[in-house]
């Protein structure tokens, strides 16, 4: 009964740390993901001016 009762509490702990971490709005490491993403894109264009007609 002991370890049913750690394994459910264990299940449930994860499922927090993923829904707050990975699925949470806000504050979490898909937005923070989205972020770096956009700011290593952004940096990738501004290096090679693309679309300003250089060769």
């Amino acid at each position: 009964m002991k370890n049913l009762i750690i394994i459910i509490g264990t299940i449930i702990l994860g499922a927090v740390i993923v829904n707050t971490l990975v699925l949470g709005d806000g504050i979490s490491l898909k937005t923070a993901s989205e972020k770096i993403v956009e700011h290593g894109s952004n940096a990738i264009m501004e290096s090679l001016h693309f679309g300003q007609g250089q060769p």
